[in-house]
């Protein structure tokens, strides 16, 4: 994963430690294996569900989508116990990490790319996610870590969603973006490089603001931590 520190000038957190989950303590890490897949057309949609480890994914000048996954584990037996599922239904392609119940320390760690028009669903209990590039719709969600997302572009219909638990979340948009945003925190502050009305709680706080025509839809949520959106 790139440095997924977000942007001091607006006061958030440091990306956080991924913590450990019951059953897996992401500590304790010190075999590896990785797999390769490569899908030669990308479909419309790029669904990715795992539990615990790291999402990475980019935008790139190619039709095909590239994964890359490292499984890691305290043992040979803890690795080969998780599997990776990669499966395409219609327009939506789905990357699914499976841990088994008795597997005690794993995690599972993506590095994808994937065309920028291809709409993206990450989804992580545990970890951080990053994307960069993408020019579709986005949906991010994760209970505990960071989500750092850059987009390509923002505007028309483009529906951009990020959930986070406990963590930080991070947004950087292009200067020609039109889209209407809406931001809230239960406890943690909001920060925006652009007219951005915020109004604080007693320990958090709800936000929204406007570029452009605010054509595309911005939806940033989080628990516990800040949220920061910069404007290039």
């Amino acid at each position: 994963m790139r440095d997924l520190r977000l942007w001091p000038a607006y006061g958030l957190l440091a990306a956080l430690a991924v913590l450990p989950a019951a059953g897996c303590a992401l500590d304790q890490e010190r075999i590896s294996e990785d797999s390769h897949t490569t899908i030669a057309k990308a479909p419309q949609t790029i669904e990715v569900h795992n539990a615990v480890g790291e999402i990475e994914i980019d935008a790139w000048g190619q039709p095909s989508v590239q994964i890359d996954a490292r499984k890691r584990g305290s043992s040979l037996d803890d690795v080969h116990a998780i599997t990776i599922s990669v499966q395409q239904t219609g327009s939506t392609l789905v990357v699914t990490s499976h841990f088994p119940a008795h597997s005690a320390n794993c995690r599972v760690d993506y590095t994808i790319h994937a065309p920028a028009a291809a709409n993206i669903d990450l989804e992580q209990s545990i970890g951080a996610i990053e994307s960069k590039g993408f020019i579709g719709n986005v949906s991010e969600s994760t209970s505990t870590g960071a989500v750092a997302t850059t987009m390509g572009a923002l505007g028309g219909a483009q529906d951009v969603k990020v959930h986070v638990g406990v963590g930080a979340i991070g947004l950087q948009i292009p200067a020609t973006s039109s889209a209407a945003f809406s931001a809230s925190t239960s406890v943690g502050a909001i920060g925006a490089n652009f007219p951005f009305t915020t109004q604080r709680n007693f320990v958090g706080a709800t936000g929204t603001g406007s570029i452009g025509k605010g054509n595309a839809h911005v939806d940033l949520t989080i628990g516990t931590g800040a949220i920061g959106i910069k404007r290039e």
